[in-house]
């Protein structure tokens, strides 16, 4: 991950790496969240995933093998705004609290940060 400063903004460029590393540590990463809160994800409702990239959104649906419609949000986002770092998984968890009317379900979010660390939380919506 680099960035260069411009006269409009940052620019941030992911290597064509980062979706392999993704794919090689994700699911041991949920695995390990999920336990420490004695859940299984079965018990996930949502999926709020930060969407560093088409392709990193694509390695997350398959390594856990999501429903076509799970990253929905995460898509949107990436579509209408592009990935703005670490804060763009707020802007998804946003869209995803207002699109939804369900009550009592628990929800996965996952973000990516600088030096491409992996942060995640469990809510109860």
């Amino acid at each position: 991950m680099s960035w260069e400063l411009s006269s409009t903004g940052f620019l941030m460029t992911l290597s064509g790496y980062v979706p392999d590393l993704i794919e090689e540590d994700f699911e041991s990463l949920v695995e390990r969240a999920l336990q420490k809160t004695w859940l299984n994800k079965t018990e996930i409702a949502q999926w709020c995933i930060h969407p560093g990239g088409k392709k990193i959104l694509e390695v997350i649906q398959k390594k856990l093998a999501l429903p076509e419609n799970a990253l929905e949000s995460s898509y949107q986002v990436l579509k209408e705004q592009g990935n703005m770092s670490s804060p763009t998984i707020l802007f998804v968890l946003k869209k995803m609290m207002n699109s939804t009317s369900e009550k009592n379900k628990r929800l996965f979010g996952a973000a990516f940060g600088p030096g491409l660390t992996m942060e995640t939380f469990i809510a109860t919506y």
